[in-house]
């Protein structure tokens, strides 16, 4: 099983619709997903249809097992069409996450890591939803992935959070990133057409060309998924958005069969 961790320092970033969205393309393909939602604000949760849950805060507190953590698991695929063996499952988070700030983050990457073990058998690719600041949770995530995506959005301030990812993962010696897209984008915009280029160009691939090259483009739908708590996939199939995430996995697709070299 690969993990997908995405992560953004910056609020703002579309970072949780952003993992939803790809965990729910690659559950429609037949992958088995689990997202693990590691936000003390539980956005990933609710935005999968979801009610806030101890489960992430016990598992990594040490006060709950593995084991215990796997019986919280929900599905959150909610009756959409996925190929055969395609699956959506959300590990929960609440606010109790934010009594781990304080926690080492290599004692938090271990019980993550712990529970990835023992899911192992039952899950192609786990991706991981992180805080928008600097936290213990965001260190420990980073420190147990195989990738870290970084989702930019698109206007005032909009790589500052890509360079405190990337700052970050340097300063203690995680992942690296693997690879940075834009959110939000007006594609009648010089602007944002420029940051796209800009953005894709930061992270290079094995090839030396950019890791990616998808964004996403603003459109009504993501508001409506976000409101109506499903993710846009599932929500909005014939969508901007979802064409735009399809793509985008498309890519994340290679990635992940890179990691497994």
């Amino acid at each position: 099983m690969r993990i997908v961790t995405f992560s953004n320092l910056k609020g703002g970033s579309a970072k949780t619709t952003s993992t939803l969205a790809v965990a729910a393309e690659l559950a429609r393909r037949g992958r088995a997903v689990l997202a693990v939602d590691l936000d003390p604000q539980a956005t990933l949760t609710t935005s999968a249809g979801l009610e806030p849950g101890p489960a992430a805060a016990s598992l990594l507190s040490g006060e709950g097992s593995a084991e215990d953590a796997l019986a919280r698991v929900a599905d959150a695929s909610g009756g959409a069409t996925l190929s055969p063996g395609g699956a959506l499952h959300v590990l929960p988070a609440d606010r109790r996450l934010l009594r781990l700030e304080r926690t080492a983050p290599v004692q938090l990457s271990r019980r993550l890591l712990a529970f990835v073990d023992l899911v192992e058998g039952d899950y192609d690719v786990a991706v991981i939803d992180t805080p928008p600041q600097a936290s213990a949770l965001v260190t420990a995530a980073l420190a147990s992935t195989d990738l870290v995506l970084v989702p930019v959005a698109s206007g005032r301030g909009a790589l500052d959070g890509l360079g405190d990812v990337v700052e970050l993962t340097e300063r203690f010696g995680t992942a690296p990133v693997t690879g940075a897209f834009v959110t939000r984008v007006n594609t009648s915009s010089l602007h944002d057409r420029e940051l796209v280029e800009y953005v894709a160009g930061q992270v290079s691939g094995p090839d030396g060309g950019p890791s990616l090259k998808s964004f996403v483009r603003e459109t009504v739908r993501v508001r409506e998924a976000e409101m109506a708590r499903v993710p846009v996939p599932f929500y909005a199939p014939a969508s901007t958005a979802a064409q735009d995430y399809a793509a985008l996995v498309d890519e994340v697709e290679i990635l992940l069969d890179r990691a497994g070299d």
